[in-house]
């Protein structure tokens, strides 16, 4: 059986007093057998762009340094978003993102709510596209805090377990400056949550971003809870 991997990372924070209006879980999947030609080519397009910074494998991609508005003035950010997400369809990726907006909360949440609520969402689209393949989902997420990702990964856990759901039960953590794919997660979900938040130079983008997915068809296929697959999720 063969293994599909979702690469995560978050963008904003629950917080009310965060400045961050939107709050995104994002990333992308792809086959295993995918991923070291994908770390390769994102190393490659990284030293391309930016030759001046060094040693790709040194510094890390940062959506922050791409996207926000000066930033996206330059013309090298804006094909550096573009390659990235051409490497990702190349490879037969599909981008998921999970976002909360924070002005339709009717009470405060924290991460220790947000956050396993953003998981199990997406673990039961994620599940539909690994029954698809007939392969086991694998979810590695960028780490933050021991006891975050314990209790996310936990939650996440529970969850696959009890409703037998194709997927390794639990979350795996890793660094995002040794782990390209994390970097091109955080991309993802940077860009998402400024479209949540009413960014509108960003929105064609986020509209391709949607697009790139495997499976296709409408109705798309259904979720173990009866719902339509779906690899952009909003939840609240």
């Amino acid at each position: 059986m063969s293994t599909r991997v979702l690469f995560l990372d978050d963008s904003g924070k629950p917080d009310w007093s965060h400045p961050s209006r939107g709050l995104v879980i994002g990333g992308f999947s792809v086959s295993s057998s995918q991923v070291p030609s994908l770390s390769r080519r994102v190393a490659g397009a990284k030293a391309k762009f930016y030759p001046a910074l060094g040693d790709p494998a040194l510094w890390e991609l940062k959506s922050s340094s791409l996207v926000k508005s000066n930033p996206w003035k330059r013309r090298k950010n804006r094909d550096l978003v573009d390659e990235i997400l051409r490497l990702v369809q190349v490879a037969r990726g599909t981008v998921y993102t999970v976002s909360i907006d924070k002005r339709r909360m009717h009470h405060r949440m924290t991460l220790k709510t947000t956050m396993p609520l953003q998981l199990q969402a997406l673990v039961e689209h994620f599940a539909v596209e690994c029954a698809d393949y007939r392969a086991t989902g694998l979810i590695v997420s960028d780490w933050s805090s021991h006891y975050h990702d314990a209790h996310a990964s936990k939650c996440a856990g529970s969850s696959i377990t009890s409703r037998r759901l194709p997927l390794h039960p639990g979350v795996y953590y890793a660094n995002s400056l040794t782990t390209h794919a994390i970097q091109v997660a955080d991309l993802i979900a940077g860009v998402r949550r400024r479209v949540v938040e009413g960014v509108g130079r960003l929105a064609q983008l986020d509209r391709r971003m949607a697009a790139t997915r495997t499976l296709t068809g409408h109705p798309g296929p259904i979720t173990d809870q009866g719902q339509i697959y779906t690899n952009q999720i909003e939840l609240i």
